[in-house]
């Protein structure tokens, strides 16, 4: 029995995310049953991040165990001509046996991207970006973001429909760039809560809109009320870029 590590990058467009689930087609279910199919065993595969339906990703990890001594090149190969074109395998490596992709990841990186224009995103670009129309600030969402660096309560800006029982996160990376009309958020954390990502992202707008100011930043970390935060948008702006061990 080997450990096999996995980096994958998809266009979550059409998948109801990663994790395997009762209803809808997941990234999961499409790796398993191609691994299944090249191995000739079962095999059960587990990423390192349960992304939501719609979100993208660069360098997702996932590992599985098998028994067969087929070399990772060729599991490597034999995945990339079976999956669909909106999935591709970076890399396949063994690792120690004991590693796992969610439990070991020390950090992630991930990247909102928004399409600031009064003209929407034409159609290559549009799955991938949100379209704001209206003109962002980009300069005070900085100053916002600076507010939310370091290790913090995180419970305003998480799924309201979910409990967390810890929600204290460190989130060491919140980088904001204009190039043209594409502003990009990056973020850098040790874990994530649910949607905490969106959330984030939908507050540092309505900062760089003038609904709320960084000051307002202060108010909802102590307060931990997410009905008072930002709201949540929409998945497809969304890529996991990198994760760290």
């Amino acid at each position: 029995m080997r450990t096999v590590k996995l980096v994958i990058a998809f266009a979550g467009t059409h998948y109801s995310g990663w994790q395997s689930q009762r209803t809808g087609k997941t990234l999961q279910e499409v790796l398993e049953a191609q691994l299944a199919r090249i191995l000739k065993e079962k095999v059960n595969l587990h990423g390192s991040s349960r992304t939501d339906a719609g979100v993208h990703a660069r360098g997702l990890v996932a590992h599985f165990k098998t028994k067969n001594p087929l070399p990772e090149s060729k599991i490597q190969h034999a995945l990339n001509f079976y999956l669909p074109r909106d999935i591709v395998v970076l890399s396949a490596k063994n690792v120690r046996e004991d590693f796992h992709a969610r439990f070991d990841a020390k950090c992630k990186t991930y990247e909102y991207r928004i399409w600031n224009h009064r003209i929407r995103p034409v159609y290559d670009l549009a799955p991938y970006v949100l379209w704001m129309p209206h003109r962002l600030n980009v300069a005070a969402m900085r100053q916002a973001a600076k507010y939310l660096l370091g290790k913090h309560d995180f419970n305003a800006f998480r799924d309201s429909g979910e409990e967390e029982k810890r929600t204290v996160r460190h989130l060491k990376r919140c980088h904001i760039t204009r190039e043209g009309h594409l502003v990009r958020l990056t973020f850098t954390a040790d874990a994530f809560l649910k949607h905490m990502i969106r959330v984030l992202t939908g507050t540092l707008m309505a900062v760089g809109q003038g609904k709320l100011t960084k000051w307002d930043i202060i108010t909802l970390l102590k307060s931990k009320d997410r009905k008072k935060a930002g709201p949540t948008v929409k998945a497809h702006g969304l890529t996991l870029l990198t994760v760290s061990y």
